[in-house]
């Protein structure tokens, strides 16, 4: 099969394929998948009204900031994208720019944090499909079967080829977009609960109290970003492919954001939307579609959100296994995670290990008895943001490192400045979502206590392991970051 190598697997002696499908990808379908993976109907409805109880209507400005922070990221890393071959993804630029014990740092805590994800999407996918299944089967199915349904479903479209996946969560993502562009249109249309304002958007909103939290909850909305350089070695024409999807999902989410954030808003009054959001919660996005539009497209909003999560679901899946087998192509991971489909080029065997991890997840949420979204799903996920937000700070430091080298590249100013910048609008970002953590937990004191001890001591038990093994088995990490055709 073109574009497909052939290998002979030493330890069985049988011939496999690690490689991943070349040019399966273009730019639109690079994107869905980076905008799939923040699932923008359930993170709206889901963390929408929390961002407008918290920061007020100004919560519209926060994705103006989150989107400016997230467009100086892309055109920090991508300014790296043509010196960075492997299919690695941030830890392979980490590894270019500081090194390989640290990219091998990043490449754990970006493996860990999308298991995390996809055990915990599966808390929001059971919570919002449950009260359906039981509807149409009379009967009451218990969430962890579910679970389960979902998971083994994400692996067989995972398993079929990422092109089948991409086209997926393209008709997917259009579905949940349409529905809600419908509800944004009928609240325009209609002028809104006391005529259209662009106050939302004012200073004295954007610095209300509250917008610090507001805005770190604006990242949550753009999670999955990092699938921009994941994807590299399945695109066609890599760097401007690459380029062009980051701009293309970066821009349409921030526009998509503030746009229905400012609808919904409008919807309910920029003095009431506030008082709405306490009253109504998580159904804030649904009383506005049933007033404004009707119930059916409120009944078919609550749908859409499960095939939202369902996308989320297979775009974590497919950066996960990713993750897993480039580390497998690396040599720090089992040789046999690296193995792909002859016909589809899909990475199958590290997709069976993430779901094996993904059933044993939902076995221990069950014994433990968590609810399957307030402990599952808003603990893990909260673990994941973090973690991800650590890889991106840390990605950018990377690139400013990097450039810093070469006086060669072109737009090296361009990039530092923006990864700068980055650094700078990340960092506030993580500390106002560890110092305020309970807005992502929505737990107790102790609870969020217990749930950072662990995410501390996973990072220092992590660059300490790495270091060790660093110092004492170099060669282990000497393929870490690079481009697995090239000798080392």
């Amino acid at each position: 099969m073109a574009g497909v190598a052939v290998e002979r697997d030493s330890g069985t002696g049988s011939s496999s394929t690690t490689t991943l499908k070349r040019g399966a990808l273009g730019t639109f379908s690079v994107a869905f998948l980076i905008v799939s993976a923040a699932a923008p109907l359930g993170y709206l409805a889901g963390y929408g009204p929390l961002a407008l109880l918290i920061g007020g209507p100004g919560a519209a400005a926060s994705f103006v900031l989150g989107g400016l922070a997230l467009a100086a990221f892309l055109g920090a890393f991508t300014s790296m994208t043509p010196y960075v071959k492997s299919s690695g993804a941030f830890y392979a630029y980490v590894s270019a720019g500081l090194g390989r014990a640290t990219g091998t740092v990043a490449a754990v805590f970006a493996v860990v944090a999308y298991n995390l994800a996809l055990v915990g999407a599966l808390g929001a996918i059971a919570t919002y499909l449950v009260p359906h299944v039981d509807d149409l089967l009379n009967g009451s199915v218990p969430w962890p079967v579910v679970a389960v349904v979902a998971t083994v479903t994400v692996f067989a479209i995972a398993a079929a080829g990422i092109d089948l996946g991409a086209r997926f969560l393209g008709v997917l993502l259009i579905l949940e977009t349409a529905i809600i562009l419908v509800v944004v249109v009928a609240v325009l249309l209609d002028g809104g609960a006391n005529g259209l304002s662009l106050d939302a958007f004012g200073l004295d909103r954007a610095t209300a109290p509250g917008m610090g939290a507001a805005l770190a909850l604006t990242f949550v909305g753009f999670l999955g970003i990092e699938g921009i350089a994941l994807y590299r070695s399945e695109a066609r024409d890599p760097d401007r492919t690459i380029r062009r999807a980051g701009a293309l999902a970066v821009g349409s989410m921030a526009v998509f954001y503030i746009l229905v954030t400012w609808a919904i808003v409008q919807a309910f009054g920029t003095d009431q939307v506030q008082g709405a959001a306490e009253q109504h919660g998580a159904d804030l996005f649904f009383v506005a579609a049933d007033q404004y539009v009707g119930g059916w497209a409120a009944t078919t909003m609550q749908w859409l959100i499960i095939t939202s999560l369902l996308a989320a679901q297979l775009a974590f899946h497919n950066a996960g296994n990713r993750y897993l087998h480039a580390l497998a192509r690396d040599g720090v991971l089992p040789r046999r995670l690296a193995i792909v489909g002859r016909r589809t080029g899909a990475p199958w065997v590290a997709g069976a290990f993430a779901t094996v991890v993904s059933l044993v997840g939902v076995a221990i949420a069950a014994l433990l008895d968590w609810d399957p979204y307030f402990e599952m799903s808003v603990w893990l996920l909260s673990l994941a943001v973090v973690l991800i937000l650590l890889l991106q700070v840390l990605t950018c430091v990377a690139v400013v490192v990097f450039l810093g080298r070469r006086a060669d590249v072109p737009g090296r100013v361009r990039g530092i400045v923006c990864a700068v910048v980055a650094i700078g609008l990340l960092a506030v970002a993580g500390y106002e979502l560890l110092t305020q953590f309970e807005l992502l937990s929505a737990s107790g004191p102790e609870q969020n206590a217990t749930i950072l001890t662990v995410l501390a001591g996973f990072v220092v038990v992590t660059v300490v392991g790495v270091a060790v093994v660093a110092r004492l088995r170099p060669d282990a990490l000497r393929r870490v970051g690079q481009d697995p055709d090239v000798p080392a």
